[in-house]
């Protein structure tokens, strides 16, 4: 980007100002006051500020005295883009822009603007822009360049590639923020669990201290969990042994292998045999389920005959519980009638009473009501508090005290008479050899009739003056406006006025408190609604106390009227509960006499289902049949019955009975100890409910939580500290990485700001950069300081070079011109003719615009264009 010219009207003191722009490095110079930093400012507003815009520093660029708008034109160049740029302010405002290259267009008001910041952000990197933008007083900072996109590009092009941490860092540092704070002391959960620890602790052994006051009954429940302990211990042991028999056991069963090998040569005979037996067995079985399915038919007939007779008698029972259970509540209604009655009686004669009182007294709370709601109005209205006051008349000091510092910087004129005509300075006359002392803080005009008129102008005060007076006079008027109020005196009489109201809001409001006491507004208003309405259903006089002297005996016809109540309730319970007892027996006995009936249909069903089938099992096979082949499938399974025999000596001979007992008395070993183990539990149970009993403080219960509250802090602490540690390590592990890449990253800037720095400060320069790309430290000829440490003319060199550095490194189609108002102040000649070389050697490779008001500074700076300003 490069600014070709900018054309300012009406704006400042500028009438009409045109300055052209060299493609290096272009000196504006001129005086005080003559429009240089406008220059600067011009730019700002014309890229940042709408022509509706009537921000107050758009209303300072207004020409005082002239009746015209502020209005700047700026041509310029920005990638492919050349276009001119056209705004007024304030007076008929406007915008315009014409696009020259690479296709024409022309564009007005809001359009304009827009068109103009778009094409900004397609050509130009606007932090970039920033960066190199430097305004009056602010040389002595160093620019954010961290965040300049086209700096990076340059950076990265350079040959050096750099590990993007950035997105993993930041979530690594969200999580290592909950365990660590900025400065690595512990935080949050991971804190707490650290402080909890020992409070944990400490509780534990209070209360395990306090345990060891307990009596016997705590010995005998440690005795017995000894034991307990001990017959775990014996279990655990006859578990091992049960697990190394049954081992042994499994060695015996291979040899077993060999016998089941041989009985499955016999058991095609056996299951011959055993195919025969089951026939006969069912068909003996069928034979005698028929005997007994018959034998079921003639009890199940019998019972049901005999719960028939039962509900008979279960529902007359029932009959006459109801009709109890109708008398006693026909009792009980009549009864609560007559109490209801007798209440109604009661509410009516209280009613009237409550009615009088909370009328009195509600009618004294609306009356403060409404004084504190009109002081309250009278708050509102005024803002103005005495504190207000203090600080308004504190702010009218600091206007004085800044006037009189400006004044007493001003330069002073002493007049004095010395002849015979008298002498006029601003309207003061002197005479008769008077002398007069005056502050030139403005024109002053000096007039001796027929000899002189002068006028004596004076020269720029101080900067700071001038910011502190314009910045204690906008703070008081700031403060006057907030107010509303114009004076200090009409401020405070407003505050006066409202402490009176703030005082009888404070009266009313501690009446209002002893009025109301522990009742709410909403609940008394509510409580008279009440008592009203039942006074007026009532139909009878509000004032009446005709029934007031009666209260007492009504009270007394309620209370033995609910007592009536009461025990007819009483009758009607145990009437229903007797009622509900009959039901249940006659339900019962109506399930029984159903299940009898349901058991004597399924009897006899299947007493004809087995007699139908045995009758047609008979038809396949005789009874005898069946006999006959368990014979024959006998005697064939004993003629395989002497090879299953010699397989089974072989087996024997390993001693399985031995085993197996062996591995039996283990087992009920096994049995026995968890039963033993059982046993003990109980015993440990029931002294550990005697111990609650006695125990009435819970010291146990308390321990126990304690100890459990210790635990869990310890394994909380344990599991943080695990936590703590690993993002630790993984933070640290990963910020070297990142530190070793951006050592890489920055060396470029950090090269090109040596290189120009040695021009300056000569070759022992070094400088430390940070990841951000801010200058930490200089070192010269061995000695390092810190940034901030150095003297304001070394520091201002130094955030200027690196401005430079960045103009010299950024490519020339992305970069931005490089705007310096009013830099190097604080350089002496020397170092002012190597910073003219910095400058020149800049110039070959990017546009630089230097605005000065002591051009000598860059007498020495070739090949640059000089614009005077007049």
């Amino acid at each position: 980007m490069k600014f070709h010219s900018i054309h300012l009207r009406n704006y400042r003191g500028i009438e009409d100002s045109r300055v052209e722009f060299g493609d290096g490095v272009t000196v504006v110079e001129g005086p005080n006051e003559v429009g240089k930093s406008s220059i600067h400012e011009a730019i700002t507003h014309l890229r940042e500020d709408k022509a509706s815009s009537r921000k107050a520093s758009v209303k300072e660029t207004q020409p005082v005295g002239v009746d015209a708008g502020p209005e700047v034109e700026l041509h310029l160049s920005a990638g492919d883009y050349e276009l001119k740029y056209r705004k007024r302010w304030i007076k008929q405002p406007f915008t315009e822009l014409s696009v020259i290259r690479p296709r024409p267009e022309q564009l007005s008001s809001d359009d304009a603007h827009d068109r103009f910041l778009a094409i900004l952000a397609e050509t130009v990197d606007v932090d970039l822009l920033d960066a190199l933008d430097v305004a009056q007083g602010e040389s002595l900072a160093q620019a954010p360049l961290a965040q300049i996109k086209a700096l990076h590009s340059a950076l990265n092009e350079s040959g050096v590639e750099v590990a993007d941490h950035d997105d993993f860092l930041d979530r690594i540092e969200v999580e290592y923020a909950k365990y660590f704070t900025k400065s690595g002391r512990e935080t949050g959960d991971y804190k707490a669990a650290n402080a909890e620890v020992p409070s944990a602790e400490a509780a534990f052994e209070e209360l395990r201290e306090r345990s060891r006051g307990m009596d016997e009954l705590v010995d005998n429940h440690a005795r017995a969990a000894a034991r307990l302990e001990s017959v775990r211990d014996q279990l655990t042991q006859a578990v091992t042994d049960r697990d190394q028999a049954e081992q042994a056991a499994k060695a015996v069963a291979e040899l077993k292998a060999v016998l089941d090998q041989a009985l499955e040569q016999a058991k095609s005979a056996q299951r011959d045999e055993q195919i025969a037996r089951e026939a006969l067995d069912r068909r003996t079985q069928l034979i005698e389920d028929v005997a007994t399915a018959e034998e079921t038919v003639t009890a199940a007939r019998t019972s049901f005959t005999e719960l028939e007779t039962t509900q008979s008698d279960k529902d007359s029972d029932f009959d006459r519980a109801q009709k109890t259970l109708e008398e006693k509540q026909n009792a009980l209604d009549e009864a609560r009638a007559l109490a209801k009655t007798a209440a109604k009686d009661v509410t009516k004669a209280r009613a009237r009473t409550e009615l009088t009182e909370l009328t009195r007294r509600l009618d004294t709370i609306r009356d403060h009501d409404e004084k504190r709601s009109r002081a309250q109005a009278t708050i509102a209205s005024i803002a103005v508090t005495a504190k207000n006051v203090e600080a308004l008349i504190s702010l009218e000091t600091e206007v004085r005290i800044a006037e009189n510092a400006k004044t007493s910087a001003a330069a002073q004129i002493v007049a004095k008479q010395l002849g015979s005509q008298s002498i006029d300075v601003d309207g003061t006359v002197l005479g008769d050899g008077a002398t007069g002392e005056f502050a030139a803080v403005k024109d002053v005009r000096i007039t001796i009739d027929g000899i002189a008129d002068i006028t004596v102008r004076p020269g720029a005060s101080p900067v700071e003056l001038d910011k502190a007076l314009t910045s204690a006079r906008q703070a008081f008027d700031a403060e006057l406006h907030r107010l509303d109020v114009d004076s200090v005196a009409q401020a405070r009489q407003s505050a006066h006025v409202r402490a009176d109201a703030e005082a009888v809001k404070a009266e009313a409001d501690s009446t209002l408190t002893v009025l109301l006491g522990d009742d709410k507004r909403d609940t008394l208003e509510a409580a008279l609604a009440r008592a009203q309405q039942i006074v007026e259903a009532d139909g009878t006089d509000p004032d009446s106390r005709a029934d007031e002297s009666n209260l007492n005996d009504l009270e007394a016809a309620v209370t033995e009227a609910e007592k009536s109540a009461e025990v007819a309730q009483s009758e009607v319970d145990t009437a229903r509960t007797e009622l509900e007892r009959t039901r249940t027996s006659r339900d019962d006995a109506r399930v029984e006499t159903v299940r009898a009936q349901t058991s004597l249909k399924e009897a006899e069903a299947q007493h004809q289902r087995l007699t139908n089938t045995l009758s047609e099992a008979r038809t396949t096979a005789t009874d005898s049949d069946l006999d006959e082949a368990v014979k024959t499938a006998q005697s064939q399974a004993e003629s395989v019955g002497t090879r299953v025999e010699e397989a089974r000596v072989a087996y024997e001979a390993t001693d399985p009975e031995t085993l197996e007992m062996q591995l039996q008395n283990v087992r009920q070993l096994v049995d026995s100890k968890e039963t033993q183990r059982e046993e003990v539990r109980q015993e440990v149970d029931r002294l550990s409910a005697l111990i609650d009993d006695r125990a009435s403080e819970g010291i146990y219960e308390k321990l126990a939580a304690a100890e459990e509250a210790m635990e869990s802090a310890q394994k909380k602490q344990a599991r943080l500290s695990r936590q703590a540690a690993a993002i630790n390590l993984l933070r640290t592990t990963v910020l070297k990485h990142k530190e070793e890449s951006q050592r890489k990253y920055v060396a470029p800037f950090k090269e090109q700001i040596e290189r120009l720095g040695r021009l300056v400060f000569g070759q022992g320069l070094s400088v430390e950069v940070s990841e951000d790309l801010e200058i930490v430290s200089r070192t010269l000829n061995e000695r390092t300081v810190p940034f901030e440490s150095l003297s304001g003319g070394t520091k201002e060199q130094l955030a200027l070079i690196g401005r430079l550095a960045v103009a010299t490194l950024v490519d020339t189609d992305s970069g931005a011109p490089v705007v310096l108002d009013d830099a190097f102040g604080f350089a002496d000649a020397e170092r002012l003719n190597a910073l003219n070389v910095i400058l020149g050697t800049v110039g070959q490779s990017a546009q630089v615009i230097l605005l000065t008001c002591q051009p000598d500074r860059f007498a020495r700076l070739g090949g640059a264009k000089t614009v005077s300003l007049t």
